[in-house]
């Protein structure tokens, strides 16, 4: 059963409906500033033009789907209670298993290339009923999600009153792939270019081939967690618990564009990291109250960063410690970089990446371009940024959800967050 207090104090739906409006008046603003610039295409744009995602169409898309939805949901007869909202949930995920069990079925099939007749067809026979049920629950369970993380934020004091700005709002979907680019001489994100979700790994390959020959630019195309559009892009294909903190991060990034910290995200990379950190450190704390909320299992919230998702998992029985050999891996790249080392630095991940393989961690590619993205999350082992443990420190003196979000959504500088650790520190000391 879902937590009563998920739908105490809930804010009606039309007045929901006004605050969601009013943040998509600022979309076509955000819009035409992204689409001004793509006019002069950076190299990466231009090795990735046939693959270039179209982000205002998908927005335009799916804003105006979920809100057929949502006025259906409004109509009395439409309503649904607790014990169906959790049955859908649990129907949804379940699902999603399936899905991902079928699927290796058909790649066992495609890597062994030997088929029993039939087997393929019946396999996507199989796939394609799946995805049609994924389909029926979709916006519902997306309901409860959003009314669920709201309900945690909102007991925590953010917001006015009962309205929460801006409304927690997520599409469950199949997310674009992200290319990365970096100087092969030191790591450092430089272009980043959303593509299509469908993108197959002789494209991708291509695409970053081309960039390494013509560009002399490290090129990585990766698979994201979600994306911060309105409303957020979450992949459909996640468990539970982490599609709870996807849409929470997600929903985090939406906040903190009307704050101090989102609007000077990208001053500088320590604000970036800055913003990304706190919005994986804060989102699972609020994915795991919710979680407790819709019956989950409770669960460590502050955590260290996990391995991405195509790599594996940490949790493993041979010894191996994932965090640590990465962690290592990027000191000594940074090492041989500093040294003039490049082509060293290259073999050496190549040989480091087999070595994780080997151990059951898929890493498609592991370049300068890898660490410049997972660098960016100060938790990832694959960064060398203090400020993980800087923001955990922040938070142990700032015990309260609420108002660790209101310090640290305020900071307009890397500077002004230290000054503020600071302060806490002396406020701490006997």
């Amino acid at each position: 059963m879902i937590d009563d207090k998920t739908h105490d104090t809930q804010v009606p739906h039309r007045l929901r409906s006004l605050l969601k409006w009013g943040v998509v008046v600022l979309l076509p603003l955000v819009f035409f500033a992204v689409t001004r610039d793509s006019l002069r295409l950076n190299p990466a744009q231009q090795a990735a033009a046939p693959y270039l995602y179209d982000l205002v169409f998908w927005q335009a898309a799916n804003f105006f789907d979920k809100w057929y939805h949502r006025m259906e949901r409004a109509l009395p007869w439409s309503s649904i209670s607790t014990e169906n909202e959790r049955l859908k949930l649990d129907a949804y995920f379940q699902a999603v298993k399936d899905l991902s069990l079928i699927q290796e079925q058909l790649n066992l099939v495609e890597r062994e290339g030997v088929e029993i007749q039939g087997t393929v067809a019946k396999l996507e026979e199989s796939a394609g009923e799946v995805r049609d049920s994924l389909d029926r629950l979709r916006n519902d369970v997306e309901e409860t999600l959003e009314a669920t993380i709201s309900s945690v934020v909102r007991e925590e004091g953010v917001g006015f009153w009962v309205f929460l700005f801006p409304p927690v709002d997520i599409r469950l979907t199949n997310t674009p792939k992200l290319l990365v680019t970096s100087p092969r001489d030191r790591i450092l994100r430089t272009y980043d270019v959303l593509l299509e979700p469908g993108l197959e790994i002789d494209e991708r390959e291509q695409v970053e081939e081309e960039l390494l020959d013509y560009s002399n630019l490290s090129a990585v195309v990766l698979d994201i967690g979600g994306l911060a559009t309105y409303p957020a892009s979450i992949p459909f294909g996640r468990d539970f618990e982490h599609t709870l903190d996807i849409a929470a991060h997600e929903w985090l990034h939406h906040y903190f564009f009307f704050k101090s910290l989102g609007q000077n995200m990208f001053n500088n990379d320590d604000m970036q990291v800055l913003n990304e950190t706190a919005a994986d450190v804060i989102g699972r704390e609020i994915g795991r109250r919710a979680s407790v909320k819709l019956g989950g299992i409770p669960r460590d919230a502050l955590g260290d960063g996990e391995a991405n998702p195509e790599e594996g998992t940490l949790d493993r029985d041979d010894g191996f410690d994932f965090n640590e050999e990465m962690q290592q891996t990027r000191l000594r790249v940074d090492e041989l970089l500093e040294e003039g080392k490049i082509e060293e630095a290259e073999a050496y991940m190549e040989e480091r990446r087999l070595m994780f393989e080997e151990h059951g961690f898929h890493i498609r590619k592991l370049n300068q371009a890898y660490f410049a993205f997972h660098g960016t999350y100060a938790d990832s082992p694959a960064s060398v940024s203090p400020i993980g443990d800087q923001l955990h420190e922040m938070h142990e003196l700032v015990p309260d959800l609420g108002d660790f979000i209101d310090i640290v959504s305020g900071m307009s500088s890397y500077e002004e967050f230290l000054e503020s650790l600071a302060e806490l520190n002396a406020l701490d000391s006997p």
